[in-house]
């Protein structure tokens, strides 16, 4: 109840009168609760952008402007619900047929269900407010000429990072986000390479599902970038899948079967003999139309992972800041 009232301070109100799909949900992320209060500074929620925004309300917009939100990942939902609660005409656009973007894909490995509720409930808040959502539209410059909008916020989100490494490119490499998605399967024999959270989430999705798994790590330790509260469950799910772990290794080569690695002392050896290698090195930015767009609407943004991947939290706070603002 403690992190629940802070994603939505009305809970037990819209409870009573049964309002259950207006709740705001924890979702457990800890990003801007706990990390914050042991980091001293003001608690945030990525579920609630209003958090910490208490004593400056939004404003409504003097002129209502007609948005073109570009991209239905968490930024997107956001950025379009909150600029629609101020008035603006808000048209939403999703290249693909499902929301929710990478955040989506972030609810499959064990213990992370919960994350799907916060997609829900931004959906929900879109829908509510009256944003117009239209799926599967790829956005081009000539469209948005066409459409002629106020204002643009570019949040196309982020793609799977692929560093020029030898063999990187092999048809046969399963990256870790169509996995999840169910795009590819993996064999019995499964090689993730990053173990990062990303790869290591993935890892655990497969050790789940009976696969047998081994993360190579560039770092000296697996899951560096997780939060300790989290990290603690992940390592219980490592130990229960018996996934194994090759640290301090620096990819230089990609093979059908597995990788060629070095090690701090400059030696080189392999891993191989696996049935599917999985590619979990992390996102980068994904977006190519800022420099078009500009060119038509001035008054563009760009916000979450478009300008460089990072947490969703991140994504969130720069939504609810440039949407408060137009």
């Amino acid at each position: 109840f403690g992190r629940q009232s802070l994603a939505d301070p009305h809970m037990p109100k819209k409870a009573k009168e049964e309002r259950l799909e207006d709740m705001i949900p924890c979702i457990a992320c800890l990003q801007g609760c706990v990390a914050n209060m042991y980091a001293g500074k003001p608690l945030c929620c990525l579920t609630n952008p209003f958090l910490g925004h208490d004593a400056e309300p939004l404003k409504q917009a003097e002129t209502p402007k007609k948005i073109m939100v570009i991209g239905g990942g968490v930024a997107g939902l956001c950025a379009a619900f909150v600029a629609k609660e101020r008035g603006h005409v808000v048209t939403l656009y999703e290249a693909g047929e499902k929301l929710g973007g990478n955040m989506r894909l972030a609810a499959y490995p064990p213990g992370k269900g919960d994350i799907t509720n916060m997609i829900r409930s931004y959906i929900h808040r879109c829908q509510k407010d009256g944003v117009e959502i239209k799926l599967n539209h790829e956005v081009t410059a000539d469209f948005i000429k066409e459409e002629n909008p106020d204002s643009v916020i570019l949040a196309t989100g982020s793609k799977t990072l692929v560093l020029p490494i030898e063999g990187i490119d092999n048809p046969s490499i399963i990256y870790g986000s169509d996995l999840l998605e169910g795009k590819r399967a993996a064999g019995k024999k499964v090689l993730v390479v990053g173990g990062g959270m990303v790869g290591c989430e993935t890892a655990a999705f497969l050790g789940e599902q009976n696969h047998e798994v081994t993360v190579i790590e560039f770092r000296d330790t697996v899951g560096a970038d997780v939060i300790h509260e989290h990290r603690v469950y992940l390592m219980k799910d490592f130990e229960e899948y018996g996934i194994g772990q090759i640290t301090g290794a620096k990819v230089c080569r990609f093979f059908e079967d597995g990788v060629e690695y070095e090690t701090a002392d400059g030696e080189h050896h392999e891993a191989r003999g696996y049935d599917s290698v999985v590619l979990s090195m992390g996102y980068r930015n994904y977006n190519p139309l800022e420099e078009q767009v500009k060119a038509i609407v001035p008054d563009t943004y760009v916000i979450g992972d478009a300008i460089r991947a990072r947490r969703a939290l991140d994504a969130t706070k720069e939504a609810y800041d440039v949407a408060s603002q137009i």
